[in-house]
């Protein structure tokens, strides 16, 4: 991805956050005739490999991990917090729109998961994530053999990790406070939270 210098974001400690934060993601890798993409869910295991190690699943019937090769770099995608912003906003007014995000993209090379005990275990932290203290403690989430026959489990040991936090950095300082006050009066949540993320990244 293009990044800018004033929009790149290094801190692998703020890319993880994202990554937890957005984590259904879109893993992107080569095929025939033409690219395939699959959003997926994906958890990143922080304390394996240098910039961490991205798991997942995918449906066994999905032809996309016949394609997966150790051999071969896969991109996932992991898109935050976005906003149009107006050139209403600046001070004085200017006259090109522009669009605010967020966002993070891994490379790597993927390892395939067939072994049942191993899916169980992806699974379980996949759902434990999202469900919180307890899991499911209340419903029967042994997940069968027959549910984890019809998966596919994926690591990806993080090659390359970037961040691209375009957040009107390359704007004056007043041009910036126009954009949050305007971005905090908006009804959208993704509107809220680059005002958020913005309010970080103000001179």
């Amino acid at each position: 991805m293009y990044i800018p210098a004033s929009f790149a974001e290094t801190d692998v400690s703020k890319l993880h956050a994202l990554m937890r934060a957005h984590n259904f993601a879109t893993l992107v890798s080569n095929g025939t005739p033409a690219p395939y993409a699959t959003p997926l869910p994906f958890l990143i295991d922080e304390h394996r490999g240098p910039q961490g190690t991205l798991v997942g699943h995918m449906a066994r019937a999905n032809p996309h991990w016949k394609s997966l090769s150790p051999d071969q770099d896969v991109l996932v995608i992991f898109q935050g917090a976005h906003s149009y912003i107006s050139p209403r906003w600046y001070a004085p007014p200017s006259v090109v729109p522009t669009w605010n995000y967020a966002m993070v993209q891994a490379t790597g090379k993927p390892c395939l998961i067939h072994e049942p005990d191993a899916l169980r275990q992806l699974v379980t932290a996949l759902v434990d994530f999202h469900e919180g203290p307890g899991g499911l403690a209340n419903i029967d989430a042994a997940f069968p053999d027959a549910l984890l026959k019809a998966i596919v489990g994926i690591e990806i040991p993080i090659d390359r990790l970037e961040g691209k936090f375009k957040m009107s950095q390359n704007k004056a300082p007043e041009d910036q406070q126009g954009v949050i006050a305007a971005l905090e009066q908006s009804s959208r949540d993704d509107a809220q939270a680059v005002a958020q993320i913005m309010r970080t990244y103000t001179k």
